[in-house]
């Protein structure tokens, strides 16, 4: 594999992560839905995070939870060695939990650029308290 491209594909998405927080933040209500947000603002529609997330999901629990997925990855895409689980892990964990299918169309469209994106992820973790929300929802 192309490590340089692979990494350069990573901090886009990162970048695009980060942009999409911003934007969204810009229109959040307390406790909009992103379903609702993408009503109001249908220009975040096409957004992959957006788009394949729960609907259901709350904006507020979507920025912490996109937050918590990609604090770390600015220091992760500097290491020596890429490990590609560990930066797919962190955000099935704190945005896909409960989300099966969401979390396969998401990791569909990220690995177009970076084929080993989520390599060796051991199986979903629902104990975190996003978890136990989307639980409440469904």
């Amino acid at each position: 594999m192309n490590d340089p491209y692979e990494r350069r594909a990573l901090l886009l998405h990162l970048g695009s992560a980060l942009q999409t927080l911003s934007r969204i933040l810009e229109h959040e209500g307390n406790d909009d839905t992103i379903g609702e947000l993408v009503a109001t603002q249908p220009f975040l529609s096409d957004v992959p995070l957006i788009e394949h997330v729960m609907e259901r999901m709350t904006v507020r629990d979507f920025a912490a939870g996109l937050l918590h997925a990609f604090c770390l990855w600015p220091q992760q895409l500097l290491e020596d060695s890429l490990d590609y689980g560990a930066l797919a892990s962190s955000v099935r964990d704190h945005l896909f939990v409960g989300n099966p299918r969401g979390w396969a169309a998401y990791l569909a469209t990220v690995r177009q650029d970076v084929p080993r994106f989520g390599e060796g992820l051991a199986p979903l973790n629902g104990s975190s308290a996003l978890a136990e929300r989307v639980r409440k929802l469904a």
